[in-house]
């Protein structure tokens, strides 16, 4: 299962070596992302500021992004247990294998010049077809249409031109 987060690059660390036991090498750079919302009804704003990591060959992906970039981060989350002198730790890493600049029309942006993975979501001429088709349906058959699914979202987070009111009732 993929995890995706969205945020503006705050920090791109250098590329630094972390010693092995075995000898061999491992790099690792930091990367951290301001992924702050902002509460719909009170606009205060929910502080989020991720610090992932991206290691060996994935180091160099991070090369072609800057400070103020709108990205969006494709990571996978791992846990490990310590224990010294009877004492036990738990420690969770974000280890980022993935990124791209972020764009809102739904399909997923370019990364950094190399070309992205096929997308599964439909395309824009794709989606005018199926939101004609879904009127179409309505029309004929009275049942509302199906909105669009994931909605879209502004680079907070905040549904774009939806309803402010989302109780069932």
């Amino acid at each position: 299962m993929a995890n995706t987060i969205t945020g503006t690059v705050i920090l791109i660390g250098q590329t630094y070596q972390v010693p092995t036991n075995n000898g061999i090498q491992f790099i690792k750079r930091e990367l951290v992302l301001d992924a702050s919302t902002y509460d719909r009804y009170t606009g205060q704003k929910k502080e989020n500021y991720v610090n992932m990591e991206f290691v060996q060959n994935n180091t160099q992906k991070l090369d072609n992004f800057n400070v103020g970039d709108l990205v969006q981060v494709d990571f996978v989350l791992s846990g490990r247990k310590s224990e010294k002198d009877g004492n036990v730790r738990y420690f969770t890493n974000i280890t980022g294998y993935e990124i791209r600049l972020f764009q809102n029309n739904g399909n997923q942006g370019a990364q950094g010049g190399q070309a992205s993975a096929p997308s599964q979501q439909p395309t824009q001429g794709q989606q005018a077809s199926q939101q004609g088709q879904n009127t179409a349906q309505t029309a004929a058959s009275g049942a509302p249409a199906q909105q669009p699914f994931p909605p879209a979202v502004d680079e907070n987070g905040n549904p774009i031109n939806g309803d402010a009111d989302d109780l069932p009732f």
